[in-house]
């Protein structure tokens, strides 16, 4: 990823999906509300504002290697009413992100260490 575009392509890809499952939280959030789940409803609004943070962050970065910030559109994700169906859901979107950030990452260090040595 010596490519600056594909470090830019890469963190948009971040800002576009991460900016989703932000939303998506804060709705579950409202939905686990609405159900009597006041603590899971915390638990997701507080997971939405810390997913927002790190948006911000990856849009900076964005900005500081002279990239555009993209408003992307995505396909839209289902809206769970059952909190067990929505937590087994999630919890496989995590892990599947973590495998594409976890690339990422490796990519970038990789660079990183041709670029100093």
């Amino acid at each position: 990823m010596s490519n600056k575009n594909e470090i830019i392509k890469s963190l948009q890809f971040l800002v576009t999906n991460l900016s989703q499952a932000a939303d998506l939280h804060a709705m579950q959030s409202r939905i686990f509300a609405s159900q009597g789940f006041s603590k899971l409803a915390e638990k997701y609004k507080e997971h939405a504002a810390e997913e927002r943070e790190f948006v911000v962050k990856f849009m900076d970065r964005i900005l500081d290697l002279g990239g555009e910030l993209k408003l992307e559109s995505k396909e839209g994700d289902k809206v769970y009413k059952d909190a067990v169906e929505f937590i087994k859901a999630d919890f496989e979107v995590s892990k599947n992100g973590l495998c594409e950030v976890a690339t990422f990452v490796e990519n970038a260090k990789a660079d990183y260490i041709r670029m100093i040595c």
